[in-house]
């Protein structure tokens, strides 16, 4: 692991980020479609993100990953107004960062999808966030193993993820292939926001074709995406 602040401070400030431009937003903002989330609206990607957190701290986890655990924390949100979702994210912040102290790895899963749909809203808004943060490489602590993990479950040859001191691969031994790229652009391919074209594209030494299926455990677009 890299050298930066505590799993819970970096969730912590990324929240405090997010929930600023949230309370920016006019309503008109609010309603904005999300490119990376078509189905959704600004307003129903901070109601998903709270709804993790909420879910998490009522144990609401049977479902975790589904669609349906997913839809029922935007429509279980749909009478509230963006503010008024902030003001949920905030009441819920002491509970979830007390428990992101003695549990880690809470703020790390949650704060990984946090990053994502950070950058997902700010491309929603034209705007371009930071690349280089602790949010992003905290994130990147998550999928990059993740994308690992996938590849050898799918016994594909060893392949080896690097960006910069963040190193993993999926398995021991020499990697049959290995991508390099900047924790950014790793995050966004393995969290379903690059097109299989563009995950081609990146930095490998071997052959990248087999692992594009298990780049990321969302599917990819099919046109390539900016941001």
């Amino acid at each position: 692991m890299m050298n930066r602040p505590p799993n819970t401070e970096v969730y912590a400030d990324l929240r405090t980020e997010m929930i600023a431009v949230g309370r920016s937003l006019t309503a008109v903002e609010s309603e904005l479609k999300v490119p990376q989330s078509p189905a959704w609206r600004i307003r129903d990607v901070f109601a998903h993100v709270v709804g993790i957190v909420d879910d998490i701290l009522s144990d609401n986890l049977a479902d975790i990953g589904a669609d349906s655990w997913t839809a029922s924390q935007v429509s279980s949100r749909a009478a509230k107004t963006l503010d008024q979702i902030c003001d949920e994210w905030w009441a819920l912040a002491p509970g979830f960062d007390a428990l992101g102290e003695a549990n880690p790895v809470m703020p790390m899963r949650a704060g990984a999808d946090l990053v994502t749909h950070y950058h997902d809203i700010l491309f929603a808004l034209g705007q371009r966030g930071a690349r280089d943060t602790a949010a992003v490489r905290m994130g990147l602590e998550r999928y990059g193993p993740f994308f690992c993990e996938r590849a050898n479950l799918a016994g594909l040859p060893v392949v080896r993820v690097v960006a910069g001191k963040q190193v993993w691969q999926s398995g021991d031994g020499e990697p049959a292939a290995v991508l390099v790229g900047s924790p950014f652009d790793l995050l966004r391919a393995f969290s379903g926001r690059r097109s299989a074209a563009q995950i081609m594209s990146m930095e490998w030494a071997g052959d990248a074709e087999p692992y594009i299926a298990v780049a990321s455990p969302y599917g990819l677009p099919l046109e390539a995406v900016a941001e």
